[in-house]
């Protein structure tokens, strides 16, 4: 991995061999895995950088300081994890006389760029704990084996949400009253629910249930109301032999028509269709393929 200057920013590339069919096929490619230890003071050493992938370091020793363009900066101590985006200018290292001990795991690839897309991969110092977890992912990307590097893109993965949902979940607006209305979402999935609904029953303006719920949920409300209403009418397509108009009523839709289109436009498929999938899955008749015959 070459490292080039341009200007006073030091670039650090993306190495253009190494990557196997399999990372090509799955998106993801951790190409780089290191360990070690800073001198003291090493932030004041470190350039402006920036990285043509993605890293996260782990510091499970020392006292460090992160610096990200638009002049943020963070402290970062024991059991503090760095990630740095593709193209982000940055520096990080040990300061006030500590050495920075790290693990390291550098990665790219089109998965990547889609969780970084969808929020769940971004710049800063995000608590990871004192457990040196990254050594887990280096030993399986050190084996070229296909299984290994399986395992190895499926834990960083897998660390990479766990961060993201902790990060959440600090996040949480403190408003209990959207937490009871979540729930009664769920437990009455038949039930429509306008904005203003949901806004009357948290105590709050449209404007302000609009912005903590999607803070909440990542999802605009009514799109909520309407996913959950489709994802349980799959379900229980899936799970028994109901009619489609009988499954409609159930779920609050006024005929099946009208629920037909709406599960298309968000699953992508009829419900015959999709019961048929499912159905094809674990090789069983649906209600769908028996002829009805009159007596």
């Amino acid at each position: 991995m070459g490292n080039k200057s341009m200007d006073d920013i030091q670039i650090h590339h993306l190495p253009a061999t190494g990557m196997q069919e399999f990372h090509r096929q799955y998106g993801l490619w951790i190409f780089r895995c290191a360990t070690g230890t800073t001198r003291p003071d090493s932030y004041d050493k470190c350039r402006l950088r920036y990285f043509e992938f993605f890293s996260i370091s782990h510091m499970y020793d020392g006292k460090g300081r992160l610096f990200l363009e638009n002049n943020k900066t963070a402290e970062i101590s024991p059991g503090d994890c760095v990630i740095i985006t593709p193209g982000t200018r940055n520096r990080y290292g040990s300061v006030d006389g500590h050495c920075y001990s790290e693990d390291v795991v550098n990665f790219a690839g089109p998965a990547a760029e889609m969780l970084m897309r969808s929020g769940v991969i971004a710049n800063g110092v995000f608590a990871l704990g004192h457990i040196r977890r990254l050594l887990t992912i280096q030993e399986y990307a050190a084996d070229p084996a296909v299984d290994s590097q399986l395992r190895a893109n499926i834990e960083l993965q897998k660390l990479l949400a766990e961060l993201y949902l902790k990060k959440n979940n600090l996040k949480k607006p403190d408003h209990p009253l959207l937490e009871e209305l979540l729930d009664e979402l769920r437990d009455h999935p038949e039930k429509w629910w306008s904005v203003g609904d949901m806004a009357e029953y948290c105590n709050l303006c449209v404007d302000q249930l609009r912005r903590v719920f999607f803070q909440r949920t990542g999802v605009k409300p009514k799109v909520y109301v309407e996913r959950l209403k489709i994802n349980r009418a799959a379900e229980y397509l899936s799970t028994t032999d109901s009619s489609i108009a009988e499954t409609a009523l159930r779920y609050g839709y006024q005929d099946q028509y009208h629920f037909s289109r709406r599960f298309k436009v968000i699953m992508g498929v009829s419900p015959r269709e999709y019961r048929k999938h499912v159905a094809a899955l674990y090789h069983r008749k649906t209600v769908d393929d028996f002829e009805i015959k009159e007596l």
